[in-house]
This record gives structure tokens, sequence and C-alpha cells, in this order.
């Protein structure tokens, strides 16, 4: 039901251009308007019903915007939660990768996965994917498996899930919503 109500705030959001990307201001993404933990809970449980999350042994996400999503899909599955950072801690197992998502580029450094792990990687959106990539490439760099891959939401303009499809993943996703000038188009995914 709640996700029902993510759907009329995305139908209604103001988008923000910044640069070349746009923001769709809604709770999930921006926090604008506040997160519902009704929305929350909702979109973990519709989200697990699509992952293949039962042989996982940990869960990772790139901080900020996948921690809420993130979090509640470990408290629902007991799964340990990695947060990829673009804070470099120097520990003796940390991968640092490169991203490029749609307004930013950097390093995420990654810790605590290591050979043999089964690793479901959690985000709050796909837009370019290039977070995604970048923390598929640090599991692998790692010798562990990606288990699956979900988000709440595609943004279908920027063609990230063409691109991972193009990998070889299939990332599991609640909804596709695609910008139509001032206005987001929302359909089931």
């Amino acid at each position: 039901m709640s996700l029902e109500l993510l759907k009329e705030q995305l139908r209604k959001a103001k988008i923000i251009k910044k640069g070349d990307y746009k923001y769709i201001l809604n709770a999930i993404t921006e926090q604008e308007p506040a997160l519902e933990p009704a929305i929350l809970d909702d979109c973990a449980n519709k989200l697990l019903e699509r992952l293949n999350y039962k042989g996982a042994t940990k869960i990772l996400t790139a901080e900020t915007m996948g921690v809420p999503i993130s979090t509640a899909i470990s408290l629902k599955t007991s799964l340990p939660l990695i947060i990829a950072t673009r804070r470099k801690k120097g520990t003796l197992d940390e991968i640092a990768v490169e991203y490029i998502c749609g307004y930013e580029d950097g390093v995420l450094h990654i810790n605590g996965i290591k050979k043999g792990d089964r690793v479901l990687i959690i985000d709050d959106l796909i837009s370019t994917g290039g977070t995604i990539l970048a923390m598929i490439g640090g599991v692998k760099n790692a010798g562990a498996e990606i288990e699956d891959v979900g988000a709440i939401f595609n943004k279908v303009d920027y063609g990230g899930m063409r691109d991972l499809k193009r990998k070889g993943f299939t990332p599991k996703v609640l909804l596709d919503v695609k910008l139509n000038g001032n206005k987001v188009e929302v359909e089931n995914a």
C-alpha cells in the first residue's frame, strides 16, 4: 500500500536540474518529503519478493542514499551490511573502485568483502548504473560473487539498466520512472 504513496509522490515530484542531471525530489532518494517508515518497509518487503537473496552472505550498498533501503533489508534478512564509502579507511582488505554516475565521479572504498562471499548489492535507484557497476567490480576484485542486484526504482532516461544488462546483470527494481519535461511518469517494473 505504501508503494502506492511513493508512486503518487513521484508523479507529483519537483524535478531539479544540476548540470545535465535531473534530480527527482522524493522520499526515497532525496528524503523530500521525509521518508515515511511505512514506505521504506513496503519497498523493502516488495524488493525482497523479487530478489534472489537466500544464498547471500552480505549486503553491499554505496553511501549515502542506498543506506536506508539496505538497512531495512539487512534487518529483515539478518545479513551483515557493508557500506562503500568515499572515505578511505586504509584497512588491509580495502578495495578502491572508481565510479562515474550521473552527477559526479570519484572513488568508493569497500571493506569487509572476501573471497567466497555471496553479495547482494542494493541501492536506492539505478540511473546511469555507474555506482552499481563500480560495486560489482569491487566484489569481483575481492574474489566474491554477486548473488543479486536490486534498487527501488530505475530512471529509464539515463540508460543504466541497459548498461547493467549488457554486462550480464538484471537488477530487480520496483518502479521504472521516466522524465517527460517537468513531469515524472511512473510504471511498475
